[in-house]
């Protein structure tokens, strides 16, 4: 499950691209979030398995984005479904280091 992941959102602004760091310490997760140009650290986060959740905000220009996340990792890819204050959105990245 560690490592860093590259994913590229659509939105009405063009595409987004997103990178995601997990770094695990027994049922623990830690990491980053780094989207337009922001790192948002997050150390709240659980695994069990090959599934995780986490929780943190996203602070990108003048928008603080709260969000909660459940996913799971299949091989190279992580699958994401995001809760957050601007709608939900079920991404998917692929694991890049």
């Amino acid at each position: 499950m560690d490592g860093l992941y590259e994913f590229n959102i659509k939105s009405p602004m063009g595409n987004i691209k997103a990178l995601v760091k997990l770094i695990t310490n027994g049922n623990n997760l830690s990491g980053y979030v780094d989207v337009m140009g922001k790192r948002n650290e997050f150390n709240n986060g659980s695994i069990s398995g090959n599934n995780l959740s986490l929780k943190g905000k996203i602070s990108a220009g003048m928008m603080n984005i709260q969000y909660t996340i459940i996913g799971n990792v299949q091989g190279d890819v992580l699958n994401l479904a995001a809760q957050t204050n601007i709608g939900n959105f079920n991404l998917q990245g692929k694991r890049i280091s």
